[in-house]
């Protein structure tokens, strides 16, 4: 397992494309990334969080650096879109109908898609550079999900590699389902919604 600083970006931009499983800290929780587009790299995030390919069943998250990059991956409604722009940046996924131009060897069998644009420098500079990245918390199934990189070292010590340092939050993203003009709440994060 390799540990790299905040500060070397371009190494984890270079472990990421190289199929690597990165640690990576965020506003929430410490999460487990990979390239959106590396399929043996997302087969061996799957296999360390014990999910299947084809299950519907807790889907990696896609994770983005803007607003205006939603539209390439889900269909947005204008009340989608509002929440988006209203909530992103923040500690919020968007479960949304998939684009049906989107080609990906992990969302082709979905109709969903899950996305987030987390709140966190770190990320946010990470994403700008690699595009999008799956990002899952990094845990073990069922196990609350580690804070800090020494979490990760003796909880998955399988991973390739961790930045170092400490997730800004304790609990998970919100997830919310938003079809049309109806939002339905999937998992209580510290974002709340009136609905």
């Amino acid at each position: 397992m390799r540990k790299i600083s905040q500060a070397q970006l371009q190494v984890a931009k270079q472990l990421l494309k190289s199929g690597a499983v990165l640690a990576v800290p965020t506003e929430t929780v410490y999460g487990l990334a990979v390239k959106f587009d590396h399929a043996s790299a997302i087969e061996k995030l799957l296999c360390l969080k014990s999910r299947k390919a084809k299950s519907d069943d807790k889907i990696l998250t896609l994770m983005l650096a803007d607003v205006t990059e939603i539209e390439n991956y889900a269909r947005l409604s204008p009340f989608a879109k509002a929440i988006a722009h209203q909530h992103f940046p923040g500690e919020l996924t968007m479960v949304l109908p998939k684009s049906p131009q989107l080609k990906n060897c992990y969302f082709d069998h979905l109709i969903s898609i899950g996305i987030r644009i987390p709140n966190h420098p770190y990320m946010l500079s990470l994403l700008s550079l690699t595009g999008p990245l799956l990002v899952t918390s990094a845990n073990r199934r069922g196990l609350k999900p580690c804070i800090a990189s020494k979490d990760v070292e003796q909880e998955l010590p399988e991973v390739d590699a961790i930045v170092t340092g400490e997730a800004d939050g304790s609990l998970p993203s919100t997830v919310v389902s938003v079809i049309d003009s109806k939002i339905k709440i999937l998992r209580q994060g510290s974002l709340t919604f009136d609905i």
